[in-house]
């Protein structure tokens, strides 16, 4: 539950004895007065919100997404009034004289909280919105506060039933209320986390209004970017100042190293420091409503190994043999914060905790102006090995949390082209480390989700609200969102995705078992031992595509039962699911035809899962033209390229050739 639920229960035992409305008139305590919303498929209310150029936008966008909505689900407009009208109930949205006349404003709330008060017939949904900026994007850049939108959805959530399953119209549910009735409420909520972004969502759509639909947003602008390229260029500063930049074997590095990242710098050079907090500070007094600065180090490595520099670690060394450097980084960062606090003591400095330097710092500890921004890549293992010994994820961010008490994740849950854009859920692991993190001080972050919904099932979805609050009841929401959008093949569907988040964890933590006697999947293991290994997922799903199939079959069998659009949404899904069977076949198959031990049997079965294969990619392209391209986009350039006769990206060869 999100962090003001206590305080609600208060309200209503409170609100019953000291609120002097129409229903203490009337004897009747608050939270028991009844209100008529619909009635024979007709919104018998009006709304009110202060005129366009008068009201929020948070407030505008709100009472538009309302009568949207409720047109969905009723098949009637609610009428938008100037002023309330006698014996009408009325919805206020945002700011406005009548819901201040009545005592109910945001006084109290915190950031990008929202307060729903009934008040006889009447009910108010009041938020947090921050003044002359729109709330219909979720951009990084620009930080806002929607408050009275959030209340928005919650009111058509908790009294229409409304999920926000997928940002198209087949993933609005919105049941058809003929009649509706509801009992009066007072609710008070906020978010748990103040950084909820998705970045590579489904067409991008949770950037736009969907992203606040799974009230996704942040109320300060945020900039962690790799960034010292830009701040430091070696084209500008290469060849006077060579000193700058990073000693690699006794030399500097004063030029890039991969699309223009580069050169890393010298962190203990004083000249530096006092170079980057005068970015810091110009940025910073050219644009003044910017919250934040980025001063992370570039991707990559490429780190100066100077004696200054190898002075400020702590010694400590990874279990591969690479030094942690991480005081170093932070003792840098804390000198730029000092001298950026003097002039700018309310802004933030974007950091990036990452590679070498994403465990905890020993001897230093982080300035309170660093926006600190930990990269982890959970959809690499499926969450196998989030907890484990002192270089696990978990006691990362439990050394952090000790550290700076709060930091922020960039966690990416489905890596685009390692599985192969196939079906890959990760729900068990991402509900538990949701909940880890809580504990862990983690204050929410940016996160990579799959290019399409099927992907990761209910992930996206839950993900999102758990950032909003860390005790949502994610097993029963899980549920209720499979139920939907599916109906009564629900429970099949989710049997479906539990498989085959099973059978994946399965594999991270014990290997590929018999499935490494397939060439492929054996050549992906030599050439990817760790993570990013896209054999990974052929050998999670080759042993159990007959289950798959299974399962599957089980929920269309149901289809009769369906409803048009639950049944279109099952296809949905059996595309996905015979794109993801028909790659895995097509992939195992290919590398027994390029290691001569394909049978005539497997000729045959190669050409039929490459045409069911393409067939499933020409359906999805109908619906998800977006996500279509992306998969051809790798059919061109990447691995499954084989597929297709293209030169392999890995070298296939027989199992037993790699024991020799």
């Amino acid at each position: 539950m999100s962090k003001n639920y206590f305080a609600v229960i208060v309200l209503l035992a409170l609100s019953a004895v000291m609120l002097p409305d129409a229903a203490a008139a009337n004897n009747r305590p608050v939270e028991h007065q009844e209100i008529v919303l619909v009635r024979n498929g007709k919104p018998v209310h009006n709304m009110i919100c202060l005129s366009n150029d008068e009201a929020d936008p948070a407030a505008v966008l709100a009472l538009k997404e309302y009568r949207l909505l409720v047109k969905k689900a009723t098949g009637a407009d609610p009428v938008r009034v100037e002023k309330p009208v006698a014996g009408t109930p009325t919805i206020f949205f945002g700011r406005n004289p009548w819901s201040t006349k009545a005592g109910i404003t945001t006084d109290g709330l915190a950031s990008e909280g929202f307060r729903i008060r009934s008040i006889g017939q009447d009910i108010h949904i009041v938020g947090r919105d921050t003044p002359k900026v729109g709330a219909h994007q979720v951009a990084a850049r620009s930080g806002m506060e929607p408050g009275t939108l959030y209340g928005t959805y919650e009111f058509l959530e908790r009294y229409y039933g409304m999920l926000f399953a997928w940002h198209d119209d087949l993933g609005t549910i919105a049941p058809p209320q003929k009649n509706l009735t509801i009992k009066s409420m007072h609710i008070v909520d906020a978010p748990d986390c103040s950084y909820r972004q998705f970045t590579k969502s489904p067409e991008g759509k949770a950037n736009e209004v969907f992203g606040r639909r799974l009230r996704l947003g942040h109320p300060m602008g945020v900039r962690h970017e790799h960034n010292w390229h830009r701040i430091m260029s070696p084209d500008v500063y290469g060849k006077e100042h060579p000193e700058w930049f990073a000693e690699i074997n006794g030399k500097r590095y004063p030029k890039h190293y991969a699309e223009k990242r580069g050169g890393q710098v010298c962190t203990s050079s004083p000249q530096v420091v006092e170079h980057f907090a005068k970015a810091a500070i110009d940025y910073f007094n050219k644009s003044p409503n910017s919250d934040m600065f980025s001063i992370a180090a570039n991707d990559g490595r490429k780190f100066c190994t100077c004696r200054k520099c190898q002075a400020l670690d702590s010694g400590r060394v990874r279990p591969d043999g690479r030094r942690v450097l991480t005081d170093r980084f932070i003792t840098f960062s804390n000198q730029v914060a000092e001298r950026v606090e003097k002039v700018h003591p309310d802004k933030r400095l974007g950091v990036i905790i990452y590679l070498d330097y994403k465990y905890a710092p020993r001897n230093v500890k982080p300035h309170p102006m660093l926006f600190l921004v930990h990269p982890t890549n959970s959809g690499f293992s499926q969450g196998a090995f989030y907890e484990g010994d002192e270089w696990s994820e978990a006691a990362m961010e439990r050394g952090w949390h000790e550290a700076a008490g709060t930091f922020y994740k960039y966690d990416i849950w489905h890596y685009d082209q390692t599985p192969l854009y196939m079906v890959a859920p990760v729900t068990k692991h991402l509900i538990e480390k949701c909940r880890a993190q809580k504990q862990h001080g983690v204050d929410g972050g940016y996160h990579y989700i799959a290019r399409s919904y099927e992907l990761l099932g209910a992930g996206h979805y839950l993900l999102g609200r758990m950032l909003w609050d860390y005790d949502f009841d994610a097993e029963a929401a899980e549920k209720k969102y499979y139920r939907a959008l599916y109906g009564v093949a629900a429970d099949d569907v989710k049997a479906y995705y539990d498989l085959m988040e099973e059978s994946l964890v399965k594999v991270f933590q014990e290997g590929p078992g018999k499935a490494k006697n397939e060439a492929m999947i054996a050549s992906f293991f030599n050439r990817y031992p760790g993570a990013n290994n896209p054999g990974i997922y052929l050998a999670a799903y080759w042993p159990i595509l007959g289950r798959m199939k299974e399962t599957i079959d089980r929920a269309y069998s149901k289809k009769r039962s369906l409803t048009p659009d639950e049944n279109e949404r099952l296809v949905r899904l059996i595309d996905h699911h015979n794109y993801t069977m028909h790659t895995v076949a097509s992939m195992v198959f290919a590398g027994r035809g390029l290691t001569g031990t394909a049978t005539v049997k497997d000729r045959k079965g190669f050409e039929m899962s490459k045409s069911k294969r393409n067939a499933a990619i020409e359906r999805i392209a109908k619906y998800q033209p977006y996500y279509a391209k992306l998969i051809s986009e790798m059919d061109e350039s990447s691995h499954t390229g084989v597929i297709y006769g293209k030169k392999p990206t890995i070298e296939v060869r027989a199992p037993s050739d790699f024991n020799e």
